[in-house]
């Protein structure tokens, strides 16, 4: 089995060789003599205010994380183990398909915190639970936008293709908090062998053990930390308001007026959309999904600039960190990390 040594830097190739032909085609498809003199006008203003947007929304998720740890072990959370979870999992999001290679390195900065991994589980399962309950209460004012833009094939696709993740995700997120011993029965057969355990359906025993303490965390969370709740679906709202917001302060940047709130539901809706997508990073399809929206209001001489900028400031600045970061957190040349996961699993 390839170590993390090298899985990351496949990863990482496979992710920089889908940016760069995704930057070119935006730029290929899109510029023209008209595109290099809107850029001799840019107003840098809004690049550094959008810049001082990406701060707070950072802060203010590692704020959300150090209210979910408080609520479900009973202390703060430090705002630095808040932003390491945010941008290594934004790195390796970036260097995984579905965006899902995230967790255990996230689970493993807990864990460096004194989190046990199925509370750490618990806290980054909240945090999206919490995401998509902020997008469900949306969906009214999203369902006019989806409703014009499905009729393009590109993104009613998309939209079909989301859904049915989300209803799958949704599906075994609602398992393992409700009966979590169906999938373990279901994997025990799979995995056992003549009714005999081995070494596979040992190592499933142990996980279910944190996956029942992270079910009755929940439970415990949602009927007995009721503030805490409540103040963390307020915080959802209030994190995400300068990320989607990122947008519309591009735009008026390239001198292109716009109603902000049209231009960050437009972005909303991309981020719901592509949150699974199959590539790196979902990278291509959020640019591509994001250029077909935005289309319609943005001149196409801007359109791949507009495109590049905006993924870079809501997605490549927090992998490129999130990268940095990694490197010091998992140490790559000693394997620390490797070495700490097989202590966790023999003991």
């Amino acid at each position: 089995m390839p170590t993390l040594d090298v899985r990351i830097k496949k990863g990482l190739k496979l992710f920089i060789g889908f940016v760069i032909v995704t930057m070119l085609a935006l730029i290929i498809f899109t510029a023209s003599r008209e595109t290099i003199e809107t850029l001799g006008k840019i107003n840098l203003f809004y690049l550094i205010i959008a810049t001082v947007f990406w701060c707070i929304y950072l802060l203010l998720d590692a704020v959300r994380i150090s209210l979910l740890t408080h609520g479900i072990t009973g202390r703060w959370g430090s705002l630095k183990t808040g932003i390491d979870v945010i941008l290594t999992g934004a790195f390796l999001a970036a260097i995984t398909p579905f965006q899902t290679g995230g967790l255990p390195v996230q689970l493993y900065i807990f864990k460096r915190d004194g989190i046990p991994w199925g509370k750490g589980t618990l806290i980054i399962l909240l945090r999206g639970i919490f995401f998509v309950i902020m997008m469900i209460t949306l969906l009214p004012f999203l369902l006019p936008i989806l409703a014009k833009e499905s009729t393009v094939t590109p993104i009613r696709i998309l939209y079909r293709y989301s859904g049915i993740i989300y209803f799958f995700i949704g599906l075994l997120i609602a398992l393992i908090l409700i009966k979590p011993e169906v999938i373990k029965r279901f994997i025990y057969r799979m995995t056992m062998r003549r009714g005999k355990r081995n070494k596979t359906s040992r190592w499933i025993y142990r996980i279910f053990k944190e996956i029942k303490e992270m079910k009755d965390g929940f439970w415990c969370f949602s009927v007995e930390k009721k503030w805490h709740s409540l103040a963390s679906f307020f915080l959802t709202y209030i994190t995400y308001i300068p990320y989607f917001f990122i947008a519309p302060l591009l735009l008026k940047g390239l001198g292109i007026e716009v109603s902000f709130m049209k231009a960050a539901f437009l972005q909303l809706v991309v981020v719901l959309f592509t949150f699974f997508s199959p590539t790196p990073g979902a990278t291509g399809v959020s640019e591509g999904g994001f250029a077909l929206l935005f289309s319609p209001i943005v001149a196409r001489h801007i359109l791949g600039v507009f495109t590049i900028l905006w993924r870079f400031f809501t997605f490549y600045l927090t992998a490129i960190i999130g990268g940095i970061d990694a490197i010091k957190i998992l140490k790559l040349g000693g394997m620390e990390f490797e070495q700490k996961k097989v202590q966790s699993e023999e003991s």
